[in-house]
């Protein structure tokens, strides 16, 4: 398993930094929306549906869902709900497993609708700033800073669980180390950057509130797969389970992201 988890990774990393680096903006587009695409197929299994036809036409709404956004241009106002759906998110994670509506198939597939568009729309209008290159890898830089970050704080200091009934191995500790881990990157990229002291706080809150979205986003998933009882979202990705697996901080983190800076007019 180790030479196709490698593989894998070395594969995931060419396509990025061929995408972020050299792609124009309409490859680019398209490229996400095949990521999106792939992602929405797994969440039709996390959503309950079982047949691959239905799977596939879950995709396809998706898809047109994405097609309606960039035809009307609005990719940017999809993101002001990102907020809302996120807090009902964190309701149904501290609620878990109670019975709190998102157990319904439709339900689960509506939820899915929103965070994978959203994240598209995200990324595309990263792609249409100036400094599209900045902030992309900004938003990266904090997703795997705290997950790095908190992987090594939960293994040396983890004692009190963060949400024992959805993913046990997670740890107060270690979201704290995240924290940390990310507040300080996001000073030195603050510093290097010359900002004031005004952008410096506005951007360590920024820099919160997405590594707070983007633990969420992965206890979701994990929420939705211990309703399933599946392990990962698929084996598309040898050696690494599904596409979702891969993203699920993303589709979370990417719009809130996204329209933190818009709000602060950095987009």
């Amino acid at each position: 398993m180790l030479l196709p988890r490698v593989m894998s990774a070395i594969f995931m990393a060419f396509f990025f930094i061929l995408a972020v680096f050299f792609l124009p903006q309409g490859a680019f587009l398209i490229a996400m929306g095949a990521v999106v695409l792939l992602a929405a197929w797994e969440w039709a299994r996390l959503s309950g549906v079982k047949n691959q036809i239905l799977r596939v036409l879950f995709s396809s709404s998706v898809a047109g869902a994405i097609a309606v956004l960039y035809s009307l241009d609005i990719e940017k106002n999809i993101l002001f709900f990102a907020p809302l759906v996120w807090f009902i998110s964190l309701f149904w994670v501290v609620r878990f497993p109670r019975q709190m509506g998102w157990q319904s198939t439709n339900v689960r597939l509506m939820f899915g609708i929103y965070i994978l568009v959203s994240t598209w729309a995200a990324l595309a209008v990263l792609k249409g700033s100036p400094d599209f290159i900045v902030w992309i890898l900004l938003l990266m830089g904090l997703i795997w800073g705290a997950d790095s970050g908190a992987y090594f704080s939960g293994k040396a200091f983890g004692k009190r669980k963060l949400a024992p009934k959805v993913s046990p191995g997670k740890s107060w500790e270690g979201v704290i180390g995240g924290v940390l881990f990310t507040q300080v990157g996001m000073f030195v990229f603050s510093h290097l950057s010359d900002f004031s002291a005004t952008q410096t706080l506005i951007m360590s809150v920024i820099a919160l509130l997405t590594v707070f979205v983007s633990v969420l986003g992965d206890l979701s998933e994990s929420m939705f797969k211990r309703h399933e009882s599946v392990k990962d979202s698929s084996n598309l990705i040898p050696g690494h389970g599904g596409v979702m697996d891969r993203v699920d901080s993303l589709t979370s983190a990417a719009p809130l992201f996204v329209l933190l800076l818009s709000l602060s007019g950095w987009l």
